[in-house]
């Protein structure tokens, strides 16, 4: 399955929007501030939240906090001088490949590859091809996740 993630610009008032290959509006990316960080939640179409995400931003550690369902996950990305580190707990995912530039692979801990996630430039948007299906909303959470970040675009800028 591929989906694609792309900043919302519509009237919507939505931060994200996602669609599959065909163009069909899969889910909504709503959120808010607050004082101790941002309340994030993955709708469908009908309205309905199927993930909610909470985070909270330090100077060079973001952790978030995913849920849907009955299951949860926590992720945390620590940014440092041309890199970045990311641990999950709860799912056992492990990233390869290069966050800061949006060109990574989710793994399951068997090394299986769960989401190939990249820039797709003719979209102006995050492509997510998706090897798992029953792991989609745990894949498109991290993925809004690290573009929440603001760097798979100009990693050097964000980097000081």
């Amino acid at each position: 399955m591929v989906l694609y993630l792309q900043r919302d610009t519509s009237d919507l008032g939505a931060r994200y929007t996602v669609s599959d290959e065909k163009g069909v509006l899969r889910y909504i990316v709503t959120g808010r501030r607050n004082p101790s960080g941002e309340s994030m939640r993955i709708r469908g179409v009908n309205g309905e939240t199927v993930c909610k995400i909470r985070s909270l931003g330090f100077s060079s550690l973001s952790v978030y906090s995913i849920s849907s369902g009955c299951e949860s996950m926590r992720l945390n990305i620590a940014v440092g001088t041309g890199r970045a580190a990311v641990r999950f707990r709860g799912i056992s995912f492990i990233v390869r490949g290069d966050v800061l530039t949006g060109s990574y692979s989710i793994l399951d801990a068997d090394t299986a590859v769960v989401c190939t996630v990249g820039r797709d430039f003719a979209r102006e948007s995050t492509q997510l091809l998706i090897e798992q299906n029953e792991r989609e909303i745990f894949c498109l959470a991290t993925a809004i996740c690290i573009n929440t970040l603001n760097v798979g675009h100009i990693p050097a800028l964000q980097m000081s």
